[in-house]
């Protein structure tokens, strides 16, 4: 297989990709906006299907590797460490589509960090709102209730004031 068939296989590669990496960014968005509405559903789909793509992105990755091993062997560089940026750097420019790729799917890894970041960081803050929720609740709720006759139930004395007050 020539040089120019391995870039060609090498850019199909990125090109799948890219496409994929896409498709995450775009799930990602989704996923704030269900974090935003608390759609468990919706987010529970969601996880699912960024399973299969992480899978799908480990095949394309592998893909990857194994054609720019090919195609770094090609050009003498099996020695060095293979990165797209070494590769194209000396296939200079028949390498210019690769360089595209590669500057794109540089910006979409961005945006796919950054959004990860920001939605485990909503989440997580969404958590810590619940359970202080729950602690706070639970401080309310009298802890060992006195029963007076056998239809009323009384609670112990300075707990639950608020539950008392508002119920």
């Amino acid at each position: 297989m020539t040089v120019s068939d391995q870039v060609d296989r090498l850019d199909q590669a990125l090109e799948a990709e890219e496409r994929l990496y896409v498709e995450l960014r775009d799930l990602l968005q989704q996923e704030r906006t269900h974090l935003v509405d608390f759609d468990a559903e919706s987010l529970e789909r969601l996880v699912e299907t960024k399973e299969l793509l992480a899978e799908e992105a480990r095949l394309l990755e592998d893909s990857r590797l194994s054609v720019a091993t090919r195609l770094a062997e090609q050009l003498g560089l099996a020695s060095e460490p293979i990165t797209l940026s070494r590769l194209c750097e000396t296939l200079g420019s028949d390498a210019s589509r690769l360089a595209d790729r590669h500057s794109r799917l540089v910006a979409l890894l961005g945006a796919i960090r950054e959004l990860s970041e920001a939605n485990a960081s909503f989440a997580r803050e969404g958590l810590g709102q619940v359970r202080e929720t729950i602690r706070l609740l639970g401080r309310l709720l009298p802890s060992e209730p006195t029963y007076r006759g056998a239809t009323s139930m009384r609670p112990a004395p300075d707990v639950g004031r608020l539950v008392r007050g508002t119920a």
